[in-house]
This record gives structure tokens, sequence and C-alpha cells, in this order.
């Protein structure tokens, strides 16, 4: 008389390279994986930039300092075009602004169009103070 039985085994700690680690790290969910993946993408980026290397994980970052270097150089003149005319409107009323964009006055957002008139009325500041330094 066989009576069928089940054997397994049990992880309790993980050898990798000298090292020894609790089993918990091999439960790692899917949503936990993706962040790690995005957060690596982020540092090339980062490193890429720092470096001067281009990359494709660097472009948008590329794009958009150049943007703001282009919105900083044609603020005070008389020379525009349609991307940076928020910009001017926002440097030349910036209590419009605020009044028409009440998540942007409260400082909660964390978004895109509000950051870049933002980063604008601070690289105005910082270069009038360079200035006034030499």
């Amino acid at each position: 008389n066989i009576k069928p039985f089940q054997y397994g085994m049990e992880v309790d700690q993980v050898y990798q390279d000298g090292n020894v680690f609790a089993a918990a790290v091999l439960d790692m969910s899917e949503t936990a994986l993706i962040e790690k993946f995005l957060a690596g993408i982020a540092n090339m980026a980062a490193f890429s930039r720092e470096i001067g290397i281009p990359t494709e994980a660097g472009l948008p970052h590329a794009f958009g300092n150049a943007f703001r270097n282009i919105a900083a150089l044609v603020a005070d003149i008389d020379f525009s075009f349609k991307e940076v005319e928020e910009v001017k409107k926002f440097l030349a009323d910036p209590s419009a602004y605020a009044a028409a964009n009440p998540v942007a006055a409260s400082g909660g957002g964390g978004g895109g169009a509000a950051a870049a008139p933002k980063e604008e009325k601070k690289a105005a500041v910082v270069e009038e103070e360079e200035e006034e330094e030499m």
C-alpha cells in the first residue's frame, strides 16, 4: 500500500557572490521591478547629461534645457516666437498667471507647464545677480 507524498524545498536564505541575503529579496512585485528599471534609466540619463554624451534617455532633458536657454535669451528682447510667448506673458505679469492657475499658485502641482515659467523667472534673477556682481 503506497500513498502519494509531496516533497518540496523552502528557501530561507540566498547566497550570491560571497553575500548571504534573506529569501525576501526574491519576493519582488512587478511594480517594484518597473520602478527599479525606471530609476536606472533616470540615472543613466543624468550620467550621460553630466559627461556630455547624448543618449535617447537624456534627449527630453536636453531639449527642455535648450528651450529654457532660448527663452532666457529672448525674454528681454523684442524677438518672439509662438513657444516662448507664454513665458514672456508670465514674466510681464506673474500675478495674473497665478490667479489664472490656482494649482500653480498653491504649489501643490509638480506638473510640466507650470514648472517651465518658474524656472525662467529663477534664471532671469540669477542672470541679473551675475550682471550686478560684474
